[in-house]
């Protein structure tokens, strides 16, 4: 009796079901070690200049409390959507699956953000018009440091 060869996977074990190869996150150490860093260099970014443009930058310079209150919201959807956005796989390891799993990954960290500022406990609260001034320069700031990375990591 024969049988097609299945390949194990990195665990040694053969995939099995509807979702056989596929992972609920697709994390990969390495992509990890190359984006991590440039990540949060970026949402830090965005927020400082946010705060600036906004003239908030020298209280929040004074009350570091709000700094933490206003990237806590960001932080946290991105602690979540990237690894399930796939921004921490290997499918961003070239320029089209880098712009398009990060942009996808801030969208929906975007989208925990905005739901966490509408519960009232953030210094700054639920506007849509922000929403989408997050949404598109928030994606451009993680596009920026992560080509950065991309370019001395992982090319």
């Amino acid at each position: 009796m024969g049988g097609v060869a299945v390949r194990a996977n990195r665990y040694g074990k053969a995939p099995d079901g509807p979702t056989a190869g596929m992972s609920f996150l697709d994390v990969d150490s390495r992509t990890v070690r190359a984006f991590a860093l440039a990540d949060l260099v970026a949402i830090v970014a965005f927020v400082l200049v946010g705060e600036y443009q906004h003239g908030m930058l020298a209280y929040t310079a004074t009350h570091p409390l709000r700094l933490l209150g206003v990237l806590a919201p960001f932080l946290v959807g991105w602690l979540v959507a990237a690894p399930l956005g796939r921004a921490y796989s290997t499918r961003t390891h070239g320029p089209r699956g880098l712009v398009g799993w990060t942009v996808l990954s801030w969208l929906a960290a975007d989208a925990l953000g905005q739901a966490l500022l509408g519960t009232g406990a953030f210094p700054i609260g639920y506007d849509p018009v922000f929403a989408v001034v997050v949404a598109v320069f928030g994606s451009l700031f993680l596009l920026i440091t992560r080509g950065v990375a991309y370019a001395a990591v992982l090319r």
